[in-house]
Protein backbone atom coordinates (compact mmCIF):
# COMPACT_ATOMS: atom_id res chain seq x y z
CA UNK A 1 0.00 0.00 0.00
CA UNK A 2 1.48 3.29 -1.19
CA UNK A 3 0.84 6.84 -0.03
CA UNK A 4 3.16 8.83 -2.30
CA UNK A 5 1.11 8.18 -5.44
CA UNK A 6 -2.59 7.39 -5.38
CA UNK A 7 -2.89 5.73 -8.81
CA UNK A 8 -6.50 4.73 -8.26
CA UNK A 9 -7.39 8.34 -7.51
CA UNK A 10 -5.60 9.55 -10.62
CA UNK A 11 -7.43 7.00 -12.75
CA UNK A 12 -10.78 7.97 -11.24
CA UNK A 13 -9.94 11.65 -11.78
CA UNK A 14 -9.13 11.07 -15.45
CA UNK A 15 -12.46 9.36 -16.03
CA UNK A 16 -14.23 12.05 -14.05
CA UNK A 17 -12.72 14.77 -16.26
CA UNK A 18 -13.60 12.82 -19.39
CA UNK A 19 -17.19 12.36 -18.28
CA UNK A 20 -17.36 16.04 -17.33
CA UNK A 21 -16.25 17.01 -20.86
CA UNK A 22 -18.86 14.68 -22.36
CA UNK A 23 -21.55 16.31 -20.24
CA UNK A 24 -20.36 19.78 -21.32
CA UNK A 25 -20.36 18.65 -24.95
CA UNK A 26 -23.90 17.33 -24.71
CA UNK A 27 -25.06 20.55 -23.06
CA UNK A 28 -23.36 22.62 -25.82
CA UNK A 29 -25.01 20.60 -28.58
CA UNK A 30 -28.39 20.81 -26.91
CA UNK A 31 -27.98 24.55 -26.34
CA UNK A 32 -26.82 25.35 -29.92
CA UNK A 33 -28.91 22.73 -31.67
CA UNK A 34 -25.85 21.68 -33.72
CA UNK A 35 -23.78 18.59 -33.41
CA UNK A 36 -20.79 20.30 -35.08
CA UNK A 37 -19.88 23.50 -33.22
CA UNK A 38 -16.15 23.54 -33.91
CA UNK A 39 -13.76 21.79 -36.24
CA UNK A 40 -12.83 19.11 -33.69
CA UNK A 41 -16.45 17.96 -33.58
CA UNK A 42 -16.11 16.64 -37.15
CA UNK A 43 -13.54 18.07 -39.59
CA UNK A 44 -14.98 16.45 -42.74
CA UNK A 45 -18.52 17.31 -41.74
CA UNK A 46 -17.48 20.90 -41.02
CA UNK A 47 -15.97 21.27 -44.52
CA UNK A 48 -19.08 19.88 -46.20
CA UNK A 49 -21.36 21.96 -44.01
CA UNK A 50 -19.54 25.24 -44.68
CA UNK A 51 -19.64 24.60 -48.41
CA UNK A 52 -23.35 23.96 -48.23
CA UNK A 53 -23.84 27.11 -46.15
CA UNK A 54 -22.13 29.12 -48.87
CA UNK A 55 -24.36 27.50 -51.48
CA UNK A 56 -27.45 28.30 -49.41
CA UNK A 57 -26.52 31.97 -49.15
CA UNK A 58 -25.92 32.09 -52.90
CA UNK A 59 -29.26 30.44 -53.60
CA UNK A 60 -31.06 32.85 -51.32
CA UNK A 61 -29.46 35.86 -53.01
CA UNK A 62 -30.13 34.42 -56.47
CA UNK A 63 -33.75 33.98 -55.43
CA UNK A 64 -33.89 37.64 -54.42
CA UNK A 65 -32.22 38.69 -57.70
CA UNK A 66 -34.70 36.68 -59.73
CA UNK A 67 -37.67 38.20 -57.93
CA UNK A 68 -36.30 41.68 -58.69
CA UNK A 69 -35.84 40.67 -62.34
CA UNK A 70 -39.43 39.48 -62.44
CA UNK A 71 -40.59 42.82 -61.08
CA UNK A 72 -38.60 44.66 -63.76
CA UNK A 73 -40.11 42.60 -66.59
CA UNK A 74 -43.60 43.07 -65.16
CA UNK A 75 -43.02 46.83 -65.08
CA UNK A 76 -42.05 46.82 -68.75
CA UNK A 77 -45.01 44.59 -69.61
CA UNK A 78 -47.49 46.90 -67.91
CA UNK A 79 -46.19 49.85 -69.95
CA UNK A 80 -46.27 47.83 -73.17
CA UNK A 81 -49.91 47.05 -72.46
CA UNK A 82 -50.59 50.79 -72.51
CA UNK A 83 -48.59 51.08 -75.74
CA UNK A 84 -50.74 48.36 -77.34
CA UNK A 85 -53.93 50.17 -76.36
CA UNK A 86 -52.63 53.41 -77.90
CA UNK A 87 -51.69 51.61 -81.14
CA UNK A 88 -55.13 50.01 -81.35
CA UNK A 89 -56.69 53.45 -81.01
CA UNK A 90 -54.36 54.74 -83.74
CA UNK A 91 -55.52 51.87 -85.94
CA UNK A 92 -59.12 52.89 -85.36
CA UNK A 93 -58.35 56.51 -86.27
CA UNK A 94 -56.51 55.60 -89.49
CA UNK A 95 -59.44 53.47 -90.65
CA UNK A 96 -61.85 56.28 -89.78
CA UNK A 97 -59.79 58.86 -91.66
CA UNK A 98 -59.71 56.67 -94.77
CA UNK A 99 -63.52 56.96 -95.12
CA UNK A 100 -63.19 59.79 -97.64
CA UNK A 101 -66.85 59.87 -98.66
CA UNK A 102 -68.02 60.80 -95.15
CA UNK A 103 -65.17 62.81 -93.61
CA UNK A 104 -64.66 66.52 -94.05
CA UNK A 105 -61.60 68.65 -93.29
CA UNK A 106 -62.71 69.41 -89.73
CA UNK A 107 -63.17 65.71 -88.93
CA UNK A 108 -59.78 64.84 -90.40
CA UNK A 109 -58.16 67.63 -88.42
CA UNK A 110 -59.77 66.33 -85.24
CA UNK A 111 -58.43 62.84 -86.00
CA UNK A 112 -54.97 64.30 -86.58
CA UNK A 113 -55.06 66.19 -83.27
CA UNK A 114 -55.94 62.97 -81.46
CA UNK A 115 -53.14 61.15 -83.30
CA UNK A 116 -50.63 63.80 -82.27
CA UNK A 117 -51.65 63.52 -78.63
CA UNK A 118 -51.50 59.73 -78.70
CA UNK A 119 -48.01 59.86 -80.20
CA UNK A 120 -46.93 62.23 -77.42
CA UNK A 121 -48.25 59.74 -74.89
CA UNK A 122 -46.28 56.97 -76.59
CA UNK A 123 -43.16 59.11 -76.39
CA UNK A 124 -43.69 59.74 -72.67
CA UNK A 125 -44.18 56.03 -71.98
CA UNK A 126 -40.96 55.18 -73.82
CA UNK A 127 -38.99 57.85 -71.96
CA UNK A 128 -40.47 57.47 -68.48
CA UNK A 129 -40.88 53.72 -67.98
CA UNK A 130 -38.25 53.00 -65.34
CA UNK A 131 -37.24 50.41 -62.79
CA UNK A 132 -35.17 52.30 -60.29
CA UNK A 133 -32.89 54.44 -62.41
CA UNK A 134 -33.03 52.12 -65.42
CA UNK A 135 -35.06 53.24 -68.45
CA UNK A 136 -36.67 50.15 -69.93
CA UNK A 137 -38.34 50.99 -73.25
CA UNK A 138 -36.28 53.74 -74.88
CA UNK A 139 -33.51 51.49 -76.22
CA UNK A 140 -31.19 51.83 -73.20
CA UNK A 141 -31.72 48.14 -72.36
CA UNK A 142 -31.70 46.55 -75.78
CA UNK A 143 -29.91 46.07 -79.05
CA UNK A 144 -30.33 48.42 -81.98
CA UNK A 145 -28.86 48.61 -85.43
CA UNK A 146 -28.61 50.77 -88.52
CA UNK A 147 -27.39 50.06 -92.03
CA UNK A 148 -25.48 51.98 -94.63
CA UNK A 149 -26.01 50.91 -98.23
CA UNK A 150 -28.66 50.86 -100.94
CA UNK A 151 -31.47 48.30 -100.51
CA UNK A 152 -29.95 47.20 -97.17
CA UNK A 153 -32.06 47.29 -93.98
CA UNK A 154 -31.34 46.22 -90.43
CA UNK A 155 -33.93 43.68 -89.30
CA UNK A 156 -32.87 42.34 -85.91
CA UNK A 157 -30.06 41.22 -83.64
CA UNK A 158 -29.96 39.00 -80.59
CA UNK A 159 -28.92 39.98 -77.05
CA UNK A 160 -25.79 37.85 -77.61
CA UNK A 161 -24.71 39.88 -80.64
CA UNK A 162 -21.48 41.75 -79.86
CA UNK A 163 -21.35 45.47 -80.66
CA UNK A 164 -19.98 46.21 -84.10
CA UNK A 165 -16.57 47.81 -84.68
CA UNK A 166 -16.33 51.46 -85.59
CA UNK A 167 -16.82 50.82 -89.30
CA UNK A 168 -19.62 48.29 -88.73
CA UNK A 169 -19.98 44.75 -90.03
CA UNK A 170 -19.48 44.60 -93.78
CA UNK A 171 -22.30 43.01 -95.80
CA UNK A 172 -21.42 41.38 -99.11
CA UNK A 173 -24.29 40.00 -101.19
CA UNK A 174 -23.25 37.27 -103.62
CA UNK A 175 -26.75 36.23 -104.68
CA UNK A 176 -29.88 38.35 -104.78
CA UNK A 177 -33.11 36.75 -103.60
CA UNK A 178 -35.63 35.98 -106.34
CA UNK A 179 -39.22 34.80 -106.50
CA UNK A 180 -40.76 31.65 -107.87
CA UNK A 181 -42.30 32.36 -111.27
CA UNK A 182 -43.90 30.77 -114.32
CA UNK A 183 -43.44 32.44 -117.70
CA UNK A 184 -45.69 31.87 -120.65
CA UNK A 185 -44.29 30.79 -123.99
CA UNK A 186 -46.27 33.10 -126.28
CA UNK A 187 -48.43 36.20 -125.94
CA UNK A 188 -52.19 36.14 -125.86
CA UNK A 189 -53.58 37.66 -129.08
CA UNK A 190 -56.81 38.00 -131.03
CA UNK A 191 -55.59 35.04 -133.06
CA UNK A 192 -55.17 32.46 -130.28
CA UNK A 193 -57.78 33.62 -127.77
CA UNK A 194 -60.38 31.55 -129.58
CA UNK A 195 -63.51 31.06 -127.52
CA UNK A 196 -61.70 32.00 -124.32
CA UNK A 197 -59.83 29.91 -121.79
CA UNK A 198 -59.69 28.85 -118.14
CA UNK A 199 -56.74 29.08 -115.71
CA UNK A 200 -56.38 27.38 -112.28
CA UNK A 201 -53.55 28.44 -109.96
CA UNK A 202 -52.70 26.54 -106.78
CA UNK A 203 -50.58 28.23 -104.09
CA UNK A 204 -50.28 27.51 -100.40
CA UNK A 205 -53.19 25.06 -100.42
CA UNK A 206 -55.51 27.61 -102.09
CA UNK A 207 -56.90 27.50 -105.62
CA UNK A 208 -57.63 30.58 -107.72
CA UNK A 209 -59.80 30.00 -110.77
CA UNK A 210 -60.27 32.41 -113.67
CA UNK A 211 -62.37 31.83 -116.76
CA UNK A 212 -63.22 34.17 -119.63
CA UNK A 213 -66.97 34.09 -119.27
CA UNK A 214 -69.80 36.48 -118.60
CA UNK A 215 -68.98 40.17 -119.06
CA UNK A 216 -65.29 39.42 -119.58
CA UNK A 217 -66.12 37.11 -122.48
CA UNK A 218 -68.49 39.68 -123.94
CA UNK A 219 -65.78 42.35 -123.93
CA UNK A 220 -63.24 39.96 -125.46
CA UNK A 221 -65.72 38.92 -128.16
CA UNK A 222 -66.32 42.58 -129.05
CA UNK A 223 -62.58 43.19 -129.40
CA UNK A 224 -62.12 40.07 -131.57
CA UNK A 225 -65.16 40.97 -133.66
CA UNK A 226 -63.87 44.51 -134.23
CA UNK A 227 -60.52 43.17 -135.43
CA UNK A 228 -62.09 40.60 -137.74
CA UNK A 229 -64.49 43.14 -139.27
CA UNK A 230 -61.93 45.88 -139.91
CA UNK A 231 -58.23 44.93 -139.31
CA UNK A 232 -56.97 48.27 -140.56
CA UNK A 233 -59.09 50.32 -138.22
CA UNK A 234 -58.60 47.86 -135.37
CA UNK A 235 -55.02 46.58 -135.84
CA UNK A 236 -53.98 43.23 -134.44
CA UNK A 237 -51.31 44.62 -132.09
CA UNK A 238 -53.65 47.11 -130.45
CA UNK A 239 -56.55 44.69 -130.13
CA UNK A 240 -54.25 42.00 -128.71
CA UNK A 241 -52.92 44.50 -126.19
CA UNK A 242 -56.48 45.39 -125.14
CA UNK A 243 -57.26 41.71 -124.59
CA UNK A 244 -54.12 41.17 -122.54
CA UNK A 245 -54.87 44.23 -120.41
CA UNK A 246 -58.40 43.00 -119.79
CA UNK A 247 -57.28 39.46 -118.91
CA UNK A 248 -54.48 40.70 -116.65
CA UNK A 249 -56.86 42.92 -114.69
CA UNK A 250 -59.49 40.26 -114.07
CA UNK A 251 -56.97 37.46 -113.46
CA UNK A 252 -55.19 39.52 -110.80
CA UNK A 253 -58.52 40.37 -109.15
CA UNK A 254 -59.47 36.68 -109.13
CA UNK A 255 -56.19 35.69 -107.45
CA UNK A 256 -56.58 38.45 -104.86
CA UNK A 257 -60.15 37.36 -104.13
CA UNK A 258 -59.06 33.76 -103.57
CA UNK A 259 -56.16 34.85 -101.34
CA UNK A 260 -53.48 33.51 -103.68
CA UNK A 261 -50.15 35.24 -103.08
CA UNK A 262 -49.32 35.64 -106.78
CA UNK A 263 -48.87 38.59 -109.14
CA UNK A 264 -49.33 38.47 -112.90
CA UNK A 265 -47.80 40.91 -115.36
CA UNK A 266 -46.87 41.27 -119.00
CA UNK A 267 -43.24 40.98 -120.05
CA UNK A 268 -41.28 42.78 -122.79
CA UNK A 269 -42.26 40.06 -125.28
CA UNK A 270 -45.97 40.49 -124.42
CA UNK A 271 -46.11 37.03 -122.76
CA UNK A 272 -47.64 36.61 -119.31
CA UNK A 273 -45.57 35.89 -116.21
CA UNK A 274 -46.91 34.65 -112.88
CA UNK A 275 -44.67 35.51 -109.91
CA UNK A 276 -44.90 34.68 -106.22
CA UNK A 277 -44.90 37.68 -103.89
CA UNK A 278 -42.58 36.02 -101.37
CA UNK A 279 -38.88 35.56 -102.00
CA UNK A 280 -36.75 32.44 -101.64
CA UNK A 281 -36.58 28.78 -102.51
CA UNK A 282 -39.50 27.69 -100.34
CA UNK A 283 -42.52 29.44 -101.96
CA UNK A 284 -43.94 27.71 -105.03
CA UNK A 285 -47.16 27.32 -107.01
CA UNK A 286 -48.63 25.42 -109.96
CA UNK A 287 -50.74 26.55 -112.90
CA UNK A 288 -53.11 24.71 -115.24
CA UNK A 289 -54.41 26.34 -118.42
CA UNK A 290 -56.89 25.22 -121.07
CA UNK A 291 -54.98 27.20 -123.68
CA UNK A 292 -51.50 25.90 -124.42
CA UNK A 293 -48.57 28.28 -124.67
CA UNK A 294 -50.13 31.11 -122.66
CA UNK A 295 -49.07 29.77 -119.24
CA UNK A 296 -48.14 26.12 -119.87
CA UNK A 297 -46.64 24.08 -122.68
CA UNK A 298 -49.58 21.69 -122.85
CA UNK A 299 -53.25 22.32 -122.28
CA UNK A 300 -54.90 21.00 -119.09
CA UNK A 301 -51.58 19.79 -117.64
CA UNK A 302 -50.44 21.30 -114.36
CA UNK A 303 -46.93 22.77 -114.38
CA UNK A 304 -44.92 23.97 -111.39
CA UNK A 305 -43.22 27.32 -111.08
CA UNK A 306 -39.49 27.76 -111.41
CA UNK A 307 -38.02 27.93 -107.92
CA UNK A 308 -36.80 31.23 -106.52
CA UNK A 309 -33.48 31.83 -104.79
CA UNK A 310 -32.61 32.73 -101.22
CA UNK A 311 -30.26 35.64 -100.70
CA UNK A 312 -26.64 34.58 -100.17
CA UNK A 313 -23.61 36.44 -98.93
CA UNK A 314 -21.39 37.20 -95.96
CA UNK A 315 -21.62 39.40 -92.88
CA UNK A 316 -18.34 40.55 -91.36
CA UNK A 317 -16.54 38.44 -93.96
CA UNK A 318 -18.09 35.20 -92.63
CA UNK A 319 -20.72 33.00 -94.34
CA UNK A 320 -24.30 33.81 -93.39
CA UNK A 321 -27.58 31.95 -93.71
CA UNK A 322 -30.09 33.28 -96.23
CA UNK A 323 -33.85 32.83 -96.29
CA UNK A 324 -35.82 34.88 -98.72
CA UNK A 325 -34.42 38.40 -98.64
CA UNK A 326 -33.09 38.01 -95.07
CA UNK A 327 -29.45 37.22 -94.36
CA UNK A 328 -28.53 36.07 -90.83
CA UNK A 329 -25.03 35.68 -89.39
CA UNK A 330 -24.32 32.18 -88.06
CA UNK A 331 -24.28 31.60 -84.31
CA UNK A 332 -20.54 30.96 -84.26
CA UNK A 333 -19.55 34.03 -86.25
CA UNK A 334 -18.35 37.39 -85.01
CA UNK A 335 -21.63 39.10 -85.94
CA UNK A 336 -23.76 36.25 -84.56
CA UNK A 337 -27.46 36.94 -84.45
CA UNK A 338 -27.49 39.88 -86.88
CA UNK A 339 -30.20 39.75 -89.55
CA UNK A 340 -30.34 42.19 -92.45
CA UNK A 341 -32.71 42.46 -95.38
CA UNK A 342 -31.43 43.01 -98.88
CA UNK A 343 -34.50 44.22 -100.73
CA UNK A 344 -33.13 44.60 -104.21
CA UNK A 345 -35.42 42.82 -106.66
CA UNK A 346 -34.20 40.94 -109.69
CA UNK A 347 -36.66 40.73 -112.56
CA UNK A 348 -38.44 43.16 -114.81
CA UNK A 349 -38.13 46.84 -114.19
CA UNK A 350 -38.20 50.09 -116.11
CA UNK A 351 -35.13 52.29 -116.52
CA UNK A 352 -35.01 55.81 -117.94
CA UNK A 353 -33.82 56.43 -121.49
CA UNK A 354 -31.59 59.49 -121.85
CA UNK A 355 -31.10 61.70 -124.86
CA UNK A 356 -27.56 61.27 -126.16
CA UNK A 357 -25.26 64.28 -126.19
CA UNK A 358 -21.96 64.98 -127.85
CA UNK A 359 -20.18 65.77 -124.60
CA UNK A 360 -17.26 64.21 -122.67
CA UNK A 361 -17.78 60.65 -121.42
CA UNK A 362 -18.18 61.68 -117.75
CA UNK A 363 -21.28 63.75 -118.70
CA UNK A 364 -22.76 61.67 -121.49
CA UNK A 365 -26.37 61.51 -120.20
CA UNK A 366 -28.89 64.12 -121.29
CA UNK A 367 -32.60 64.64 -120.72
CA UNK A 368 -34.92 61.70 -120.04
CA UNK A 369 -36.94 61.01 -123.18
CA UNK A 370 -38.64 57.77 -122.15
CA UNK A 371 -38.10 54.39 -120.53
CA UNK A 372 -37.38 50.80 -121.50
CA UNK A 373 -37.84 47.44 -119.88
CA UNK A 374 -34.89 45.84 -118.11
CA UNK A 375 -34.62 42.17 -117.20
CA UNK A 376 -32.17 41.36 -114.40
CA UNK A 377 -30.62 38.19 -113.12
CA UNK A 378 -28.89 37.57 -109.78
CA UNK A 379 -25.49 39.23 -110.05
CA UNK A 380 -25.94 40.42 -113.65
CA UNK A 381 -28.08 43.10 -115.24
CA UNK A 382 -29.39 42.57 -118.75
CA UNK A 383 -30.66 45.55 -120.76
CA UNK A 384 -32.36 44.29 -123.92
CA UNK A 385 -29.73 42.12 -125.63
CA UNK A 386 -26.64 43.71 -124.10
CA UNK A 387 -25.10 42.57 -120.83
CA UNK A 388 -23.70 44.87 -118.18
CA UNK A 389 -22.05 43.44 -115.06
CA UNK A 390 -23.12 44.79 -111.69
CA UNK A 391 -20.36 46.46 -109.70
CA UNK A 392 -18.72 44.03 -107.29
CA UNK A 393 -17.88 44.77 -103.65
CA UNK A 394 -19.63 45.29 -100.36
CA UNK A 395 -23.28 46.30 -100.51
CA UNK A 396 -22.98 48.17 -97.22
CA UNK A 397 -22.43 47.97 -93.48
CA UNK A 398 -24.55 47.20 -90.46
CA UNK A 399 -23.80 48.97 -87.18
CA UNK A 400 -24.88 47.31 -83.91
CA UNK A 401 -25.26 49.10 -80.56
CA UNK A 402 -25.52 46.43 -77.85
CA UNK A 403 -27.07 47.46 -74.54
CA UNK A 404 -28.91 44.29 -73.54
CA UNK A 405 -28.57 43.60 -69.82
CA UNK A 406 -27.46 40.49 -67.96
CA UNK A 407 -29.77 39.00 -65.36
CA UNK A 408 -28.12 36.81 -62.72
CA UNK A 409 -30.52 33.95 -62.05
CA UNK A 410 -28.34 31.43 -60.19
CA UNK A 411 -25.69 31.13 -57.46
CA UNK A 412 -22.96 30.11 -59.90
CA UNK A 413 -23.31 33.20 -62.08
CA UNK A 414 -25.98 31.74 -64.36
CA UNK A 415 -27.06 34.57 -66.63
CA UNK A 416 -29.84 35.39 -69.06
CA UNK A 417 -29.93 38.21 -71.58
CA UNK A 418 -33.05 40.08 -72.64
CA UNK A 419 -33.70 42.93 -75.04
CA UNK A 420 -36.42 45.25 -73.74
CA UNK A 421 -36.76 46.85 -77.15
CA UNK A 422 -37.34 50.43 -78.17
CA UNK A 423 -40.87 51.80 -78.49
CA UNK A 424 -40.01 55.37 -79.30
CA UNK A 425 -42.29 56.65 -82.04
CA UNK A 426 -39.38 57.18 -84.44
CA UNK A 427 -38.42 53.49 -84.05
CA UNK A 428 -41.85 51.92 -84.57
CA UNK A 429 -43.38 51.27 -87.99
CA UNK A 430 -40.13 51.66 -89.89
CA UNK A 431 -39.28 50.31 -93.37
CA UNK A 432 -42.85 50.19 -94.64
CA UNK A 433 -43.06 51.02 -98.33
CA UNK A 434 -45.64 53.74 -98.83
CA UNK A 435 -46.45 56.50 -101.27
CA UNK A 436 -46.49 59.24 -98.62
CA UNK A 437 -42.84 58.82 -97.68
CA UNK A 438 -43.62 58.04 -94.03
CA UNK A 439 -40.57 56.58 -92.28
CA UNK A 440 -42.03 55.82 -88.84
CA UNK A 441 -45.00 56.48 -86.55
CA UNK A 442 -43.70 59.99 -85.95
CA UNK A 443 -44.73 60.88 -89.53
CA UNK A 444 -48.40 59.84 -89.31
CA UNK A 445 -50.68 62.21 -91.19
CA UNK A 446 -54.40 61.53 -91.59
CA UNK A 447 -55.35 64.76 -93.36
CA UNK A 448 -55.27 63.11 -96.81
CA UNK A 449 -56.68 59.85 -98.13
CA UNK A 450 -53.27 58.49 -99.14
CA UNK A 451 -51.81 59.58 -95.83
CA UNK A 452 -54.54 57.73 -93.93
CA UNK A 453 -53.96 54.57 -95.97
CA UNK A 454 -50.21 54.69 -95.51
CA UNK A 455 -50.57 55.53 -91.82
CA UNK A 456 -52.71 52.44 -91.46
CA UNK A 457 -49.87 50.30 -92.82
CA UNK A 458 -47.35 51.85 -90.43
CA UNK A 459 -49.65 51.32 -87.44
CA UNK A 460 -50.16 47.68 -88.41
CA UNK A 461 -46.37 47.20 -88.55
CA UNK A 462 -46.02 48.90 -85.13
CA UNK A 463 -48.71 46.65 -83.63
CA UNK A 464 -46.84 43.59 -84.92
CA UNK A 465 -43.56 44.88 -83.49
CA UNK A 466 -44.99 45.61 -80.04
CA UNK A 467 -46.89 42.33 -79.81
CA UNK A 468 -43.74 40.46 -80.82
CA UNK A 469 -41.78 42.28 -78.11
CA UNK A 470 -44.48 41.49 -75.55
CA UNK A 471 -44.37 37.87 -76.60
CA UNK A 472 -40.61 37.75 -76.07
CA UNK A 473 -40.87 39.35 -72.64
CA UNK A 474 -43.73 37.04 -71.71
CA UNK A 475 -41.77 33.97 -72.75
CA UNK A 476 -38.73 35.23 -70.82
CA UNK A 477 -40.88 35.86 -67.76
CA UNK A 478 -42.64 32.48 -67.91
CA UNK A 479 -39.93 30.10 -69.05
CA UNK A 480 -36.77 31.76 -67.76
CA UNK A 481 -37.52 33.83 -64.67
CA UNK A 482 -40.49 31.93 -63.22
CA UNK A 483 -38.89 28.54 -63.82
CA UNK A 484 -35.66 29.82 -62.29
CA UNK A 485 -37.60 30.87 -59.21
CA UNK A 486 -39.16 27.41 -58.89
CA UNK A 487 -35.79 25.73 -59.40
CA UNK A 488 -34.08 27.95 -56.85
CA UNK A 489 -36.75 27.19 -54.26
CA UNK A 490 -36.28 23.44 -54.72
CA UNK A 491 -32.48 23.74 -54.68
CA UNK A 492 -32.53 25.85 -51.53
CA UNK A 493 -34.84 23.37 -49.80
CA UNK A 494 -32.69 20.37 -50.69
CA UNK A 495 -29.43 22.13 -49.85
CA UNK A 496 -30.72 23.25 -46.44
CA UNK A 497 -31.88 19.68 -45.80
CA UNK A 498 -28.42 18.36 -46.66
CA UNK A 499 -26.66 20.89 -44.46
CA UNK A 500 -29.06 20.15 -41.62
CA UNK A 501 -28.37 16.44 -41.84
CA UNK A 502 -24.64 17.07 -41.52
CA UNK A 503 -24.60 19.77 -38.86
CA UNK A 504 -27.84 19.89 -36.88
CA UNK A 505 -28.09 17.94 -33.65
CA UNK A 506 -30.57 15.13 -33.07
CA UNK A 507 -32.10 16.49 -29.85
CA UNK A 508 -33.51 13.15 -28.70
CA UNK A 509 -30.19 11.39 -29.19
CA UNK A 510 -28.31 14.20 -27.48
CA UNK A 511 -30.70 14.10 -24.48
CA UNK A 512 -30.08 10.38 -24.14
CA UNK A 513 -26.34 10.95 -24.38
CA UNK A 514 -26.53 13.74 -21.76
CA UNK A 515 -28.40 11.50 -19.33
CA UNK A 516 -25.83 8.76 -19.74
CA UNK A 517 -22.93 11.18 -19.41
CA UNK A 518 -24.42 12.66 -16.25
CA UNK A 519 -24.77 9.17 -14.69
CA UNK A 520 -21.21 8.36 -15.65
CA UNK A 521 -20.02 11.66 -14.16
CA UNK A 522 -21.78 10.93 -10.88
CA UNK A 523 -20.36 7.42 -10.78
CA UNK A 524 -16.84 8.61 -11.53
CA UNK A 525 -17.12 11.32 -8.89
CA UNK A 526 -18.23 8.67 -6.35
CA UNK A 527 -15.33 6.43 -7.31
CA UNK A 528 -12.95 9.36 -7.04
CA UNK A 529 -14.13 9.87 -3.46
CA UNK A 530 -13.56 6.18 -2.74
CA UNK A 531 -10.09 6.31 -4.25
CA UNK A 532 -9.22 9.29 -2.10
CA UNK A 533 -10.06 7.20 1.02
CA UNK A 534 -7.38 4.59 0.28
CA UNK A 535 -4.44 6.50 1.90
CA UNK A 536 -6.40 6.75 5.14
CA UNK A 537 -6.29 2.96 5.44
CA UNK A 538 -2.48 3.22 5.48
CA UNK A 539 -2.72 5.81 8.27
CA UNK A 540 -4.92 3.52 10.28
CA UNK A 541 -2.48 0.69 9.73
CA UNK A 542 0.38 2.86 10.91
CA UNK A 543 -1.55 4.04 13.95
CA UNK A 544 -2.45 0.47 14.95
CA UNK A 545 1.14 -0.71 14.64
CA UNK A 546 2.42 2.10 16.93
CA UNK A 547 0.07 1.08 19.75
CA UNK A 548 1.38 -2.49 19.88
CA UNK A 549 4.89 -1.23 20.43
Amino acid sequence: MRIRNNVASLNALRYTNQNLQDVKGSIEKLSSGMKINRAQDGPAGLIASERLRGAIVGLQQAHSNTENSLSMVQTAESSLNEVSEILIRLKQLTVHAANEAVNDDAMLQADQIEVDNLLKSLHRIAQNTRFGHQKLLNGDMGVSGTTVGNDLRFDSASPETPPSPKDGYGVDITQVATQAKKKGLEPLTVKNIGGGFKVVINEGGRNAEFETKGKVKEEIDKIVSSYQSDPKRFPKEQMSQDIRTLVLFHLQNAMDDYGVNIDVFEGPDQSFTLRHRDFGEEPSFSVTSELEGIFTKAANVAEFSASGLDVAGTINGEPAFGKGQYLTAHSGSGARGVTVQYSREIGLKEVPVFQEREVPEHDAKGNVIGSRTVREQAGTEFVEESQEEVTEGLEGYVHIAQQSKHFTLGPQGEEALIDFGNVRIDKLGQDVRNDSGFKSLSDLDLTSLQGARDSNQLVERAIDEVTTLRGKLGAFQKHTISRSLDTLKVLEENTVAGESTIRDADMAAEMSALTGNQIMLQASQSMLAQANQLPRNVVRLLEGGGTRV
